[in-house]
């Protein structure tokens, strides 16, 4: 009896240590929720690679750099020419190639069009 009371409780606080341990798909998730940080940053993920432009206008700007990460930040938001998301709103952020900064159209953001509509509504600075 004593041998069985043994295995069971050893089985019970493995169980328990599992469940500490391991974190539940909800938990895991929220380290990549798209949203404005404490920092002030938006953090979200994109489309890549995409263009990074000199000024928010998707042809009458320079490409300056490229965007390759799939999960990027982006530090204010500006208004610019209307774009494939069918709005003006532009975020700016840094390039993965050479460093430099720019602008990207929200189109390529992937926020909802409700935060879109007045970032700063969300804590996101403008330009």
């Amino acid at each position: 009896m004593r041998r069985v009371l043994a295995t069971s409780t050893a089985a019970a606080a493995l169980a328990a240590l599992a469940t500490v341990v391991v974190p539940t798909t909800a938990e895991a998730s929220v380290i990549r929720i798209c949203g404005v940080r404490s920092d002030g940053l938006l953090w979200c993920h994109n489309d890549a690679p995409t263009s990074i432009r000199s000024y928010p206008d998707r042809t009458d700007s320079w490409q300056v750099d490229t965007l390759r990460t799939t999960y990027s930040w982006f530090n204010c938001w500006t208004t610019g020419s209307l774009h494939a998301g069918g709005n003006r709103t532009w975020y700016k952020t840094t390039g993965d190639d050479h460093g430099a900064s720019g602008f990207v159209p929200a189109s390529a953001v992937h926020t909802p069009s409700s935060f879109d509509a007045d970032p700063s509504a969300h804590g996101l600075r403008h330009c």
